[in-house]
């Protein structure tokens, strides 16, 4: 399952025991109602256990970058369709009364700097986003600094980050009291009182947390389009933070939206094997881990990079997609104990070699992909 699953399930055990057999055609034979009911013994809680062993190894060993001395982290949301599957269905829900699949709500907490998922969060499709960046808060520490887009911004949800020692820089919605007067005010930073009232305030007295009000930071942002967006921070030193340094902070958020995208395209996270509640977070999981996987792998590649060249019009990066190709069939090796430290230096040899273009101010209007039908109907899988 961590061998980024996408083909028919009797494709991939063949490929699998080729793997472990060394051969062209092993003459190992598993049948798909083997491999599905013994999948159905195995927590998806593994996966996910696997992935935090494996992050905090990382930040145990690893050179990280950071940015401003901060762990640099961003939360953001989304809605994925699930296969047609009444088991589904009620754990899950619905996205709207009109359609009839089963949709589920992703949430992960994501280090832009070092593309690595520290915390996935799955839930159902009525779940608030708040409340489950509230879970990601647990996989944090003190001197964090967390991104969020608009639709997070809330009293009582700053307090939390507060109580942690956790910073964060939101977008905030324009149309409230607070954000007019500070547009009006022609501004581009100001320190303002929040104070606790309505939801906040029913919310913190649920939790009995602090009502009293917080003291935080607007920063006004002009678009290129010449449109202004407000950010909400507790980066409120402005010798430290200067208002020039936030709309380059709050561009790295975008960060997390291509890691979906990764997920998404490259490892097909919607591309589920299972029509069953255990099997679909076992899907899940597992790719998010071998997609952490190939995150650790190119970090050791940076490594191995050459000096560029002076000549070159753009930088470089190492190929994100091509590090998890590298990584098929490999992984079984590794996790198998079927091959040694030779070939996991030569695999990283391979992926500091492929390279592509960062090119500056690139931009593209995003699709809108909800209305599309499923991608990956149950009765018409890939062959590979």
């Amino acid at each position: 399952m961590l061998n980024a699953l996408n083909g028919s399930i009797q494709a991939e055990l063949v490929r699998f025991f080729n793997v472990i057999d060394d051969s062209y055609l092993s003459t190992t034979s598993v049948s798909t109602a083997a491999f599905c009911k013994a999948r159905m013994k195995l927590s998806h809680q593994a996966f996910v256990e696997l992935n935090d062993d494996l992050v905090q190894e990382f930040y145990e060993v690893a050179n990280i970058n950071k940015w401003q001395g901060h762990r640099l982290l961003a939360v953001d949301g989304s809605v994925t369709q699930l296969p047609d599957s009444d088991e589904l269905l009620q754990r899950f829900g619905k996205a709207h009364t009109q359609t009839k699949r089963p949709c589920v709500r992703l949430s992960q907490l994501y280090d832009v700097k070092n593309n690595i998922t520290l915390d996935l969060q799955v839930d159902s499709y009525s779940t608030g986003e708040r409340d489950m960046a509230l879970k990601h808060l647990n996989k944090t520490q003190a001197g964090d600094l967390v991104l969020y887009d608009r639709g997070y911004p809330a009293v009582w949800f700053y307090k939390y980050h507060l109580l942690k020692n956790i910073d964060f820089c939101m977008r905030i919605v324009k149309s409230s009291n607070v954000v007019k007067a500070f547009l009006e005010s022609g501004k581009y930073s100001d320190i303002i009182d929040f104070p606790c009232v309505e939801k906040s305030l029913r919310r913190c007295r649920k939790d009995k947390i602090s009502t009293e009000s917080l003291s935080l930071r607007l920063v006004r942002v002009d678009l290129p389009s010449g449109v202004p967006e407000v950010l909400v921070t507790s980066l409120i030193d402005e010798q430290t933070y200067p208002t020039s340094i936030f709309s380059g902070l709050y561009h790295q958020r975008w960060g997390i939206e291509e890691d979906y995208k990764v997920l998404k395209s490259r490892l097909t996270i919607e591309n589920f094997s299972s029509v069953s509640t255990e099997g679909v977070l076992q899907d899940l999981h597992a790719k998010l881990l071998t997609k952490n996987l190939a995150a650790s792998a190119i970090h050791d590649a940076k490594r191995k990079i050459e000096k560029p060249k002076k000549n070159r019009r753009y930088d470089y990066k190492i190929n994100f997609t091509f590090a998890i190709n590298q990584l098929k069939d490999n992984i079984v090796r590794f996790t198998m104990k079927l091959a040694d430290l030779e070939l996991y230096e030569l695999l990283i040899s391979k992926i500091s070699k492929n390279l592509s273009v960062i090119r500056p101010n690139c931009k593209f209007v995003r699709q809108d992909r909800r209305n599309k039908t499923n991608k990956y109907p149950m009765n018409y899988k890939r062959m590979c």
